[in-house]
């Protein structure tokens, strides 16, 4: 008789371990880099932290219903699922609802509640792409009949969320998109034609918008422009250069006053490499490389389709938003404006990335049942 008492092993152990040193992280540097922002526009230096507070709570619930609901319950109500996705990134876009900040219409103010749709597009995608393809079999390899219909949904998704316009996020749906094909067993050929196809229309989409010019000349050499494009590279490299090995003390940061735009969000890890040095900025690098090892570990160990493009692409995806962002607080990439999963401020995010996981440690359980 098979028991099922929940148990975790080792795998699921470190992964947790490294979600619960992520946040801790995140949630100490958040309190002093969203610090000077917090008091300047609602005068109460906690407001990030209690917002934080509140979306953390909520995303413990997340966690423990993904850990415990059945991953072909995504698989059931894709369409309900995907219809959601759709609505939601088409609301974003209706003047009143959704709400502009910078030029972007990439939140749903529901005056008590904000979320950010696309957060979620990007997590949509992944649950329908294991979905689909995991029921392709050898159709894969055909392009017409195993690769089209499904990336035509992906470029639906992908376009609205470029008209919010969100340029980094469109990418990363493909990316992650084209992984998935790529491992679900799509020809080599055609993986590369659409990559080619895609590589060409991002660069007219970079081209035909000035702003994103900017940013890329800005990215080549920020000293062109040191008071404009180029002052994010700028200050986030000056941040490295004054935290040193060991950094100045958690609270001591002087970038983070104003200096450096977005220091509780985009570039937090800058923050943290000024205030913690690059020693706990190399840690959190470590910790990102760890839960990629176990998240693809975790989908080798699938006895299914469909549990390792899930897991595989959950793996990815959160992985992969690591990367560019650490990636461009580096300057090795131009600006993009992609979240550092568990440490940026960001409710849907957070919500998202704790969820994400909650399914991971899901397929691993279940994974581990079927060899019993």
């Amino acid at each position: 008789m098979k028991k099922n008492n929940f148990t975790l092993n080792a795998l699921e152990i470190t992964l947790l371990a490294c979600i619960i040193l992520l946040i801790g992280i995140g949630f100490g540097f958040l309190f002093s880099a969203s610090k000077p922002s917090a008091i300047k526009y609602f005068d109460n230096q906690y407001h990030y932290l209690i917002k934080q507070s509140v979306f953390l709570a909520l995303s413990v619930i997340l966690f423990i219903v993904a850990v415990f609901l059945n991953r072909s319950f995504y698989k059931k109500h894709i369409k309900i699922i995907v219809i959601f996705g759709l609505l939601a990134l088409l609301i974003a876009l209706i003047p009143g609802i959704g709400k502009e900040v910078g030029g972007a219409k990439r939140w749903i103010d529901l005056r008590f509640f904000q979320f950010q749709p696309s957060e979620i597009a990007k997590f949509i995608v992944v649950l329908y792409l294991a979905s689909v393809l995991s029921n392709k079999g050898e159709n894969i390899k055909d392009f017409y009949k195993g690769v089209l219909p499904p990336m035509i949904l992906v470029c639906l998704f992908a376009a609205l969320v470029f008209v919010e316009p969100d340029f980094s996020t469109t990418f990363l749906i493909v990316f992650i998109a084209l992984f998935i094909f790529f491992i679900a067993g799509m020809r080599l050929f055609t993986l590369g034609m659409i990559t080619a196809i895609g590589t060409l229309a991002g660069v007219l989409m970079i081209t035909m918008a000035p702003y994103r010019m900017r940013r890329f000349f800005a990215f080549l050499n920020p000293w062109v422009d040191p008071l404009g494009s180029g002052w994010h590279y700028i200050q986030s490299m000056k941040c490295f250069a004054l935290g040193k090995w060991f950094g100045v003390g958690i609270g001591e940061s002087t970038q983070k006053n104003m200096a450096l735009p977005e220091a509780h969000n985009d570039y937090i890890f800058a923050i943290i490499a000024e205030e913690g040095g690059a020693f706990l900025a190399v840690i959190i690098i470590v910790l990102f490389a760890i839960i990629g090892i176990v998240g693809l570990n975790i989908a080798k160990r699938c006895k299914d389709t469909y549990s390792y493009l899930l897991s595989a692409g959950i793996t990815m995806l959160i992985f992969i938003q690591a990367a560019i962002n650490i990636s461009v607080v580096l300057s090795a990439l131009p600006s993009t404006g992609i979240t550092l999963p568990f440490i940026s401020s960001g409710g849907t995010s957070l919500l998202m990335s704790t969820f994400s996981i909650g399914i991971l440690i899901n397929i691993s359980q279940e994974s581990r049942r079927a060899e019993i």
